[in-house]
């Protein structure tokens, strides 16, 4: 068998194989139900509940009065430091001396 007949064999196989698995796929396929937007469209209120709300004000202010390359490099150096604070002293916690 020469390599150009060999060739229109597995051509016309993938063809077929193609064609059955999408006809298969289309049948198995499940519906989607319409996408809802899940952004409440009153965001302010729930942001002034949430326990961060000091946080984003003050992080928001910084962002105007500071500008926002030196307002992010002060946010997270201070949650460094608190985030280094709170590891140290759970490892000291966690020390018992004997």
């Amino acid at each position: 068998m020469r390599h150009v007949d060999a060739q229109s064999v597995v051509l016309t196989r993938m063809a077929e194989t193609r064609a059955e698995f999408l006809a298969t796929s289309k049948e198995l396929a499940p519906t989607r139900a319409p996408r809802v937007s899940r952004v409440a469209a009153d965001v302010g209120p729930w942001l002034l509940r949430t326990p961060n709300a000091a946080l984003f004000a003050a992080l928001l202010v910084g962002l105007v009065v500071l500008g926002p390359k030196p307002a992010i490099r002060t946010a997270l150096q201070a949650g460094l430091s608190t985030w280094t604070t709170r590891t140290v002293a759970a490892l000291a916690d966690s020390i018992q001396y004997r």
